[in-house]
């Protein structure tokens, strides 16, 4: 009976001590908190940028960096020409809470108004860019809101630079936005995509980005429209013969956390990540879109590729063409008062 009470004694004592310490070394997740616990985060960063692409380079070193600031706290890792799915099923992981983060083009088939930051012609020069899209912006804070609602936090817009056309063959009248042209172009699945394909005079088709490099490559399309000088060099110089700089969008893209990853973090840890992917990603971007058109525009012509400029009359009949036969249709998705407030923000 001695040698029990002794045993239960033990026992009681041991159980009172673990209470005492909290009875795990693991802290609770949650928003807001503290990370002086020293949980890890490992985190996974899907893209549809490919080995060369600027972007995907400044995501790796983004990412390097949150580890190194967080002294291996955060860990990303990145997951880059589409690995992890397309753009449009990686943002419906980051609506699940299922990826972590990700760099991608924005699907617009969960709100209409995702499409805003596609607008024909918005910006026409690369100095405009941080002003219409960046922090503090209008677009920046209503883009915000829109993404919130559909559970996913934006971090920043990142800028790849101005979309032209990749074209296997090419109309006489490739100028002509008003002409009726025989190609057919693929489009992303977004309306205003769609609208600037077939407002300039093409068939439109929608192919999942996945497989537009075989599309390409076989004949299913004859061009496509979505990427800058930069993708058609790095995804599809194999399989194009001409690049027509129309500069009909700044190609811009979101970097995202899921809502769900991100409030469940510590404070401290997801400030280093918004800070850090804004300076290397989304800042960073917009002080190279210029460099990197023009870099990438020349090594389309080095590999073969035929670049047919547009003179500025040329250049201007678009813009005009977008603004009169495209923009009102988009009063629709992204609503009149929106583009009237985006416009004055970009004016004033």
């Amino acid at each position: 009976m001695k040698k029990l009470a002794a045993i239960l004694l033990t026992m009681s004592l041991a159980v009172g001590m673990l209470a005492g310490c909290g009875g795990s070394s693991a802290p609770a997740a949650s928003g807001g908190g503290d990370s002086a616990a020293k949980k890890e985060y490992k985190l996974r960063l899907g893209t549809h940028f490919q080995e060369g692409h600027a972007i995907l380079d400044a995501t790796n070193a983004a990412a390097k960096l949150v580890e190194e600031k967080t002294n291996g706290q955060v860990k990303i890792t990145v997951y880059p020409a589409s690995q992890l799915g397309d753009y449009t099923l990686t943002y419906e992981e980051l609506m699940k809470g299922t990826i972590d983060m990700a760099v991608i083009s924005i699907p617009s088939q969960y709100d209409p108004q995702l499409e805003m930051n596609f607008i024909p012609y918005l910006v026409t020069g690369y100095d405009q860019v941080e002003k219409a899209f960046g922090p503090g912006s209008y677009f920046f804070e209503k883009y915000t809101e829109v993404h919130k609602n559909l559970g996913v936090k934006l971090i920043g817009v990142y800028s790849e630079g101005f979309i032209g056309l990749g074209m296997n063959t090419l109309a006489a009248d490739y100028a002509d936005p008003a002409s009726k042209k025989p190609q057919l172009v693929r489009a992303p699945n977004i309306e205003v995509y769609k609208l600037a394909v077939e407002d300039n005079g093409y068939t439109s088709t929608t192919i999942p980005y996945a497989d537009l490099y075989s599309a390409l490559q076989t004949g299913v399309c004859d061009g496509w429209i979505g990427g800058s000088p930069q993708l058609n060099y790095t995804g599809f110089r194999d399989v194009i013969k001409y690049y027509i700089p129309t500069n009909v969008f700044m190609e811009n893209g979101g970097v995202f956390m899921s809502q769900k990853v991100y409030d469940e973090m510590p404070e401290d840890l997801r400030s280093v990540i918004e800070e850090t992917f804004m300076q290397e990603v989304v800042l960073k971007s917009y002080a190279d879109a210029q460099a990197n058109d023009l870099k990438a525009i020349e090594d389309l012509k080095a590999y073969g590729v035929e670049i047919k400029e547009l003179s500025d009359a040329e250049m201007q009949a678009l813009v005009d063409h977008a603004k009169a036969v495209t923009w009102p249709k988009l009063e629709g998705n992204i609503g009149a008062d929106v583009l009237e407030n985006l416009e004055k923000d970009l004016a004033g």
